[in-house]
């Protein structure tokens, strides 16, 4: 033992001194090293212990609906949409519906989106077809009867190549395309009765895209009107009837202004199509985007099979109790309406826009081989 001049035991004196297990001296530094190594020990307990995603990036964003609340999509749709991509990222995603015109004019979604100011929207390249060529592609601008069942559909758009076409243009213009869905068959309705294509003479309506075209075609006067509005521009008789997805009709409750409900419907089914900002997209990282498109998937599915049984349900119990009157229209004004309007608009389309823009010419070659495919066009 060392003693020291005064004969104590230096490890008493020393204050920052301490016994190791041996009962050597741990000095003043020794302790800062073992208190270093503990607190490293500690810490990679620690960050091995709690799962990757509570120390993740979290991203927030806002969904603007094309449509109101109450409506099929933001009842039945685009909630477990949100919802999945919720618990499939584990929190890291969460995203925000805002209804039709909550954020902005649905006809500002599209510079919105390009902006960042909204982050995805459910919306149609047609309401912007006189500035995105694509638009004229787009499911909601096809002439009547191009397509006539949900395969149709879904054979044009994701197998023939109209969503990469429609996907590229809008790559362009800093939008992420996240593909088109269906939205329910379009039909439109009247508070008079509608038998015939010549009846349409005069017929002050709402529609949208190409079916605004084939009224006019016909005789009609069309306009393009927010859904919010529909309803008292009919009943004050500015219109005489509207038309889009069946389920507005329901929703909307046009029933109560529109007693006449005429079929077939025009598009089996109406597209519209998931747009996500490109800024926004590109700052996920790649497994939120998996989970994203995945939900998108699952989205698609649910918006099909959703239209399709509750408008089973419209036509066999629902309209009974409104009071509605179904017309359908025979296969003379279907066969009519297809040449006279329907393969002409194609053929003008990719005249005068295909002429422009490689990817419409494209896309009319593939939709009116299409056709061809499947017996409606010589």
């Amino acid at each position: 033992m060392t003693i020291d001049d005064k004969g104590g035991d230096r490890r008493k004196k020393a204050p920052d001194a301490v016994l190791n297990l041996e009962g050597g001296v741990l000095m003043k530094h020794g302790k800062l090293v073992a208190l270093s190594v503990a607190v490293a020990v500690i810490l990679g307990i620690f960050i091995i212990g709690v799962p990757s995603n509570a120390v993740a990036a979290e991203f927030n964003w806002k969904f603007q609906s094309h449509h109101t609340p109450g409506a099929l999509s933001t009842t039945y749709v685009i909630p477990p949409f949100i919802e999945r991509i919720r618990e499939k990222s584990g929190g890291r995603l969460n995203i925000t519906l805002h209804y039709a015109g909550e954020l902005v004019d649905y006809l500002e979604v599209f510079p919105s989106l390009q902006a960042n100011m909204i982050q995805i929207s459910n919306t149609s390249t047609l309401f912007w077809r006189g500035s995105l060529n694509v638009g004229w592609l787009q499911a909601g601008n096809l002439p009547p009867f191009v397509c006539r069942s949900l395969e149709d559909f879904e054979e044009l758009y994701y197998k023939r190549g109209i969503d990469r076409l429609i996907g590229e243009g809008l790559a362009e213009r800093d939008i992420h395309f996240l593909g088109s869905h269906s939205v329910g068959n379009t039909y439109f309705w009247s508070k008079k009765p509608i038998n015939t294509l010549d009846d349409l003479k005069g017929f002050k309506v709402r529609f949208f895209g190409a079916m605004n075209d084939t009224m006019e075609h016909f005789g009609a006067s069309p306009v393009m009107l927010p859904h919010p509005e529909t309803y008292m521009a009919i009943a004050m008789g500015t219109l005489d009837g509207s038309g889009t997805a069946w389920w507005l009709y329901r929703d909307l409750k046009l029933y109560e202004v529109c007693p006449y409900f005429i079929g077939p419907a025009w598009q089996v089914p109406q597209g519209m199509e998931l747009w996500v900002s490109q800024k926004a997209w590109d700052a996920l990282p790649d497994d939120l985007k998996k989970v994203v498109e995945e939900a998108t998937v699952e989205f698609n599915k649910t918006f099909a099979k959703v239209c399709a049984e509750q408008e089973k349900e419209m036509f066999e119990k629902s309209f009974k109790e409104w009071g509605t009157t179904y017309i359908e229209w025979g296969k003379e004004d279907i066969d009519r309406l297809t040449k006279e309007f329907s393969l002409p608009y194609l053929d003008k389309i990719e005249k005068e826009i295909g002429s422009k823009d490689s990817r419409v010419a494209e896309g009319i070659q593939i939709i009116k081989q299409f056709m061809k495919d499947r017996g409606y066009i010589d």
